[in-house]
């Protein structure tokens, strides 16, 4: 009965709202200023989808010399033909889970009728502006104790035409996948009663592409831009060791403390402890308690000293290499003794959270610019601006109606 009770209701309320509409659009076109040599042609129908349903508007038409435009549309914010509080909906549900299903959890949990292809049209459509728009934000004026940069990559599924002529490692040398590389800024205000660093509640924000290294530095420069970094009083990043991210922190963030992700270093010792010593059980426990009390040149010269010994053992991840390589990261006494993190489980989370649990489910396979799309709104909502960005879209539309650019 509740749910006959509800149809009946968004019946009532389409054919209400249809009406309503047309009111508004009427009085739009009756208070719009042309822009010079703009001329009015006549009146246009235009099936617009908004959340009770489909309705049918006619909206004056005026062509100049920047084209074709109606007033309605640009007041209203109609994004196409799609209402905003629709296509704002539609860019939520798609930002959470694939096409198919938030297109049955928007009829199931609203009786809202959008099929995956328009949800898809919309995504689309709107997601190129996501980017521009943050680019434009201002810095924030809030200044913090402490704000972190950090970084990882993830692979993501893609089509064939998308991987022609990458490296990968399929044993045939060719690539199933593309590296979406994320990254994430987050702040700390205070440490607990053991003096373990507390990451501030909903601080975090992200941003992620398919660009390569030296554009996605930029990115992330910008993000921390926004989040204050001139102003905080010290400043962290932190990586796991991936090559493409060793020059980030010297390039964008002069004198942030650079650390190294213990449990990447950790995972090397045991490596080597395996490879050296396979029988000393606690050999890898022993180095990772030097590593702790800031004595990685202590087991640097213990590796190598085994290594001697074993002049035709071969170390295929340049284990070895990567310590002496990240020595100067891996102060990890001081930075506990500090309060800091060091460990990368924010940005690990976020590959899985803000990536994975969109872009890489089963069956997936996507182009550049459908996951990038996606990808846009995925962190914006993480990141706690997705409000904010509609507000800003509907100021651009109505902002077409201005008869006059708005000087420079």
């Amino acid at each position: 009965m509740e749910t006959v009770f509800r149809q009946c209701l968004l019946q009532a309320g389409l054919k209400i709202f249809g009406p309503l509409l047309q009111q508004r659009v009427d009085q739009i076109d009756a208070h719009y200023q042309p822009k010079p040599q703009s001329r009015r042609h006549g009146r246009r129908p235009l099936d617009v989808s908004t959340l009770f349903g489909q309705v049918t508007v006619l909206r004056d038409y005026y062509h100049g010399p920047d084209g074709g435009h109606c007033p309605a549309d640009a007041q209203l914010g109609l994004e196409g033909s799609t209402t905003p509080a629709l296509a704002r909906l539609v860019c939520r549900a798609a930002a959470q889970q694939p096409y198919g299903a938030a297109s049955r959890d928007l009829h199931e949990y609203g009786s809202i009728q959008v099929d995956e292809r328009q949800i898809q049209r919309v995504v689309q459509h709107i997601g190129p502006a996501c980017e521009p728009w943050l680019a434009s934000l201002t810095s924030s004026a809030k200044a913090v104790p402490i704000l972190y940069v950090t970084c990882d990559g993830t692979g993501t599924p893609m089509r064939k035409e998308e991987l022609q002529g990458r490296k990968g490692r399929q044993k045939d040398g060719s690539a199933k996948t593309r590296e979406v590389k994320l990254g994430a800024v987050f702040t700390q205000h205070k440490v607990d009663e053991k003096g373990r660093p507390m990451r501030d509640h909903q601080s975090t924000t992200y941003v992620g592409s398919f660009k390569g290294a030296d554009a996605f530095a930029l990115l992330l420069r910008d993000e921390a831009r926004r989040r204050a970094v001139g102003a905080a009083q010290q400043v962290i990043f932190l990586s796991d060791g991936a090559a493409w991210a060793e020059e980030i922190p010297g390039q964008c963030f002069a004198g942030a403390v650079s650390i190294l992700d213990f449990y990447h270093t950790a995972q090397r010792v045991h490596k080597l402890a395996s490879l050296l010593q396979p029988a000393d059980k606690n050999l890898a426990s022993r180095w990772i308690k030097l590593l702790l009390k800031d004595q990685v040149a202590k087991v640097i010269t213990q590796v190598k000293t085994l290594q001697e010994s074993l002049p035709m053992l071969s170390d295929p991840d340049d284990n070895l290499g990567f310590m002496e390589r990240h020595q100067h990261r891996k102060n990890y006494g001081t930075y506990r003794k500090k309060g800091l993190f060091i460990g990368s489980g924010v940005i690990e989370a976020g590959c899985k959270n803000v990536v994975g649990k969109r872009l890489k489910q089963s069956g997936m396979f996507w182009s550049e610019s459908g996951a990038t799309c996606v990808l846009h709104f995925r962190t914006l909502l993480l990141s706690q601006r997705f409000d904010a960005f509609w507000k800003h879209r509907h100021n651009v539309h109505a902002s077409k109606n201005d008869c006059l650019h708005l000087a420079a």
